[in-house]
């Protein structure tokens, strides 16, 4: 009898083990926050003076650094070609930082910004359809999604 409770004891114990063993293993690697605004406009950026900005902010709050290779657009015109992962029209933003060009490896707990100009074409894109900033990283072969929504700089 008690060979018994020590051997389900045993079993217990190592089915709650494996299970740990697997969450840690799931949960391991970099966690990115991504977000995107619009309508940002520029204060001492000579560069962006008088344009309009979007504003492309991820930060790693997991466990490993990870590399950021390429930032673009994704347009679709309607949410099926979205579902379905066939974008009517893709960019690339080809340098998006100055200080931080890609690729760039972001360290756990750091931050990474990165800055576009929002033209009249992506905004009427994030107006008509379903316009969607990517960021590919070296972690994923799927990109992450964030939707970019039109927000137009007022001149107040």
């Amino acid at each position: 009898m008690k060979t018994e409770i020590v051997a389900w004891w045993g079993a217990i114990l190592a089915t709650i083990v494996l299970f740990w063993d697997v969450y840690k293993w799931r949960a391991a690697g970099p966690k990115l926050r991504v977000s995107v605004q619009s309508g940002m406009e520029s204060i001492n950026m000579l560069q962006y003076d008088g344009k309009t900005l979007i504003l492309v902010n991820v930060s790693n709050y997991g466990d490993r650094p990870t590399t950021f290779t390429n930032l673009g657009y994704l347009y679709f015109t309607n949410l099926w070609n979205r579902i379905r992962r066939r974008p009517d029209k893709a960019a690339i933003i080809p340098n998006p930082s100055d200080v931080h060009p890609l690729p760039h490896e972001l360290k756990q707990g750091s931050l990474w910004s990165g800055i576009a100009i929002q033209d009249d074409q992506v905004t009427k894109w994030a107006k008509e359809g379903r316009l969607y900033c990517v960021l590919y990283h070296s972690h994923s072969e799927r990109p992450i999604y964030r939707r970019v929504v039109a927000h137009e700089r007022s001149n107040a």
